[in-house]
């Protein structure tokens, strides 16, 4: 194992780490040696991960903790929990999020609106400054989820897309805030990625078609092309990294990459196919 990419006797917290990127990202954390804490809203998920992981791993690599991003006071019992398994902690990877709200701003109400900001902003920043007295004790890396849909106009995931900008400024000033303690803050904004949440995009065969063709590289991403950039983050290769977004999309932002694609899907007639019954 290259010394850049070894995480050996390091902690980390994953949040949302069950199912997709954030199970892909504990997984590769584990591999390159982390104590890894499993974490999303049911424990009887949680648990699952975590044994599959301790049976791939070694015994006591992973920790099943539950927590719902929409509950500020189970973040802080996450942390507290972290600290106690362990006694450190050294990376926290901010991947879950409310992504429920689709639809352009036109359509989106202003409680919807409001309950994405708490939870997706506001809450993963309170987890963030959870976490600070401890990564304080020997600097860490503070990675966000963010997404494409952050980096330009989301008509089709509004209110989720201006979520995801504002945490991009969120690192931006934690960054600045917290590197006279060695902790750096980076974003890691996937593109179109497969996972479970986004299975109706890529199962169906007219939208995956027109998806990968919008894709300079011709595929939609994988977990573990999200992962890999997280270990470079969480590593000491990503050592001299902070107030970064490191895009992960195959080319889709690059400059007319969308004129490849003649229209976008409707991303909430997709997924949620009897809204309009």
């Amino acid at each position: 194992m290259s010394e850049l990419f070894d995480l050996s006797g390091q902690v980390s917290v994953v949040t949302g780490s069950t199912k997709g990127i954030g199970l892909g990202i504990a997984r590769r954390l584990a591999e390159q040696g982390a104590h890894v804490v499993i974490s999303s809203r049911r424990q009887a998920d949680c648990d699952a991960c975590a044994t599959e992981i301790n049976s791939r791993f070694g015994d006591d690599r992973a920790l099943a903790l539950a927590a719902d991003l929409a509950d500020r006071e189970s973040l802080d019992r996450l942390i507290a929990a972290t600290i106690a398994w362990r006694g450190r902690l050294d990376v926290l990877v901010l991947n879950a999020a409310k992504t429920d709200v689709l639809g352009s701003a036109a359509v989106t109400a202003a409680d919807d609106f409001s309950a994405m900001l708490t939870v997706n902003v506001v809450n993963n920043s309170h987890l963030a400054h959870a976490a600070l007295p401890h990564l304080k004790a020997r600097g860490g890396a503070v990675i966000f989820i963010s997404s494409v849909s952050g980096t330009g106009p989301s008509a089709n995931v509004a209110a989720y897309g201006v979520c995801k900008r504002a945490q991009l400024q969120v690192v931006d000033n934690l960054a600045i805030e917290w590197a006279p303690h060695r902790i750096r803050v980076n974003a890691i904004a996937p593109g179109y990625t497969v996972s479970e949440a986004t299975r109706p995009l890529w199962s169906n065969p007219q939208v995956r078609e027109g998806l990968d063709a919008a894709v300079p590289l011709g595929r939609l991403g994988e977990p573990d092309d999200v992962a890999a950039c997280a270990v470079f983050l969480a590593g000491p290769g990503g050592a001299y990294v902070t107030g970064q977004t490191i895009v992960v999309d195959g080319g889709l932002t690059l400059r007319g990459a969308g004129q490849r694609q003649a229209a976008r899907p409707d991303f909430k007639a997709i997924m949620t196919p009897d809204a309009g019954a």
